[in-house]
């Protein structure tokens, strides 16, 4: 598995579409990290990181392409598996190849965002940035593997992309809506929506701990079933 995540980092540092995210990544940080008027500092490192919870997500197409579009597309996966690779063990190193770039892509963010706050607006707690990003970043590897499942499930990668994006859009808004007009009954699932639950810990000072339990337990369970379901499809998958 290391041998496949060096030979995918090689890859990755040759490529330009890595470059062109981590550069987006930076630009957006700047551009919300800038402090206007009289706000706090931490408020606007509070703002940016929630705001992350869908400009860092839309970055994480690039990360699909990436890890899975590429495999996929160029059929480097049938090579991988003729020469003896198990296939639990490729998917594994691109789960893993997944989280690790989520994990930097979201770092990259959050110091630009700092970077410019500081500059711009005064210190502020590094530690309670950190805490924020740390806590969101559980929610982020459950919304990337999302996109590790679309990417299974559907053959093309211009329509996971579609599809992703408009999860990330309009999925919660419409699920919100539906679960409310529809399925009152079912309003406790409201709690447990991805997107939101990230914009939530951003404040998580004023978070209750039953809260706390279920936006990680949640978080867990539909990793837990993305993972299961994305593997599943992988490993019946007939690659020609």
């Amino acid at each position: 598995m290391l041998n496949l995540l060096k030979s995918d980092t090689y890859r990755i540092l040759k490529g330009k579409l890595g470059f062109y995210s981590v550069a987006g990544l930076i630009i957006f940080g700047i551009f919300f990290g800038i402090v206007r008027d009289d706000t706090p500092s931490l408020e606007v490192i509070q703002d940016g990181l929630s705001s992350a919870s869908i400009f860092v997500s839309i970055f994480m197409i690039n990360i699909f392409i990436i890890v899975w579009g590429h495999e996929f597309t160029n059929r480097v996966v049938n090579n991988s598996l003729i020469f003896g690779i198990k296939r639990w063990v490729y998917f594994l190193s691109k789960v893993a190849l997944t989280f690790i770039l989520v994990f930097i892509f979201l770092v990259i963010y959050t110091g630009s965002l700092a970077s410019t706050v500081w500059f711009t607006g005064g210190g502020f707690s590094l530690f309670e940035m950190a805490k924020i990003m740390l806590l969101q970043l559980p929610l982020y590897f459950a919304v990337s593997l999302i996109g590790v499942l679309l990417f299974n499930v559907i053959k093309s990668s211009n329509v996971a992309t579609a599809v992703f994006v408009a999860l990330i859009l309009v999925g919660e808004g419409l699920a919100s809506s539906f679960v409310s007009s529809y399925f009152s009954a079912a309003n406790s699932l409201l709690d447990t929506l991805l997107f939101t639950n990230i914009r939530q810990l951003t404040d998580y000072q004023n978070v209750s701990n039953q809260t706390f339990v279920i936006v990680f337990s949640s978080a867990l369970v539909y990793s837990i079933i993305f993972y299961v379901c994305s593997y599943t499809l992988f490993k019946e998958r007939d690659f020609k």
